[in-house]
């Protein structure tokens, strides 16, 4: 997979996630005049997570992908001159970073969701996950990256250790407040211009109810493991619902400056 296909499936791929909701969590936001340690991007309990943790990923991510972006231009070499290949450039490199920025702050999305649900499992006497290196292959098949990459190392673990959950939650039925979100969703990317009332029929606990069931668990999780996020960050994860061949989702703030 080339650089295009990554930024194009973004983080589609790594976060179309079986990958935020309710509001409010106690606990998972900080005063900014209260925030102890700039280098410190978020605590799960008293482990922090690290700027430099994040930084070390992106940069990481950033080199594989410029290599695959020079590798491009040689290859343009021959067609477009030197303006048009610095042109080129200048936008590759555009693009790069601020998909660079995007998977940083997922990155620490799914350190914070990787390390409260770890503690969930081992509270709860769950089995762990496992994550066998055909997991990684394939999730660094998926995302164009080579396996060693620490992008795909910190996916596939989150996607483990989600799937410990998921094996572990029961539909429950969706509020009117739940199938309205999935619908306001559905409608603002342009999926739908089914009014709310004659789809809500069909927003029923067999369409939402584990998405729900997993979002609700995921707020009980990260509220347990008393999760403080800097107020540099405001974090919102995407519980993604599966609607037909389309996608919506349900919103789980993670915590930060909101």
């Amino acid at each position: 997979m080339t650089p295009n296909r990554f930024r194009a499936a973004g983080l589609a791929a790594a976060l179309a996630l079986a990958l935020a909701a309710a509001a409010g969590l106690a606990g998972c936001t900080d005063d900014g005049d209260d925030w102890e340690d700039d280098a410190v991007a978020a605590y799960v309990g008293d482990t922090a997570i690290t700027e430099a943790e994040l930084d070390a990923v992106a940069d990481d991510l950033r080199a594989e992908i410029g290599a695959e972006i020079e590798r491009e231009l040689a290859d343009l070499a021959d067609e477009l001159d030197e303006a048009e290949l610095a042109e080129r450039r200048e936008q590759r490199y555009g693009e790069l970073d601020q998909q660079i920025a995007v998977n940083r702050t997922r990155t620490l999305e799914m350190r914070i969701l990787t390390e409260t649900a770890d503690r969930y499992i081992a509270a709860e006497g769950l089995d762990p996950p496992e994550v066998p290196q055909t997991a990684v292959d394939q999730q660094a098949e998926d995302l164009g990256l080579s396996p060693d990459s620490a992008y795909v190392q910190v996916v596939t673990r989150f996607f483990g250790t989600l799937g410990v959950l998921q094996a572990n939650t029961e539909p429950v039925p969706p509020s009117v407040a739940d199938q309205r979100e999935v619908h306001d969703h559905l409608v603002a990317d342009g999926l739908t211009t089914v009014p709310f009332e004659q789809a809500q029929p069909t927003l029923d606990q067999e369409l939402l109810g584990r998405p729900v069931a997993m979002r609700n668990l995921l707020a009980e999780v990260l509220e347990r493991a008393e999760v403080r996020v800097s107020p540099a960050y405001e974090l919102v994860y995407r519980v993604p619902v599966p609607i037909g061949t389309g996608q919506s989702w349900l919103a789980l703030p993670l915590g930060g400056s909101g």
